[in-house]
């Protein structure tokens, strides 16, 4: 029975998202985009531990799209100079 019960076990964390790191608070879900922003900001603080909750926010961000793409601009110059 206590064999069941293990493999149960690791059956069910291995189904468990890879990038839901133990630096989430409760309420992140509830920020709006400043104040996700701030977050994001203040995580370059905390040392080894700056990338699992940069990316926990920066998941946040994109699901509630803070986050707008960035744009790209061409521009096409033409002289011709005449002698």
């Amino acid at each position: 029975m206590r064999s069941v019960t293990v493999m149960l076990l690791f059956f069910l964390l291995g189904c468990a998202p890879l990038d839901r790191s133990i630096l989430t608070r409760d309420g992140d879900e509830a920020l709006d985009c400043a104040a996700l922003k701030a977050e994001f900001d203040f995580a370059a603080e905390l040392g080894e531990n700056a990338p699992a909750r940069r990316r926990h926010i920066r998941a946040l961000q994109t699901e509630k799209q803070c986050v707008t793409p960035h744009k790209i601009s061409i521009s096409i110059g033409v002289s011709k100079s005449f002698n």
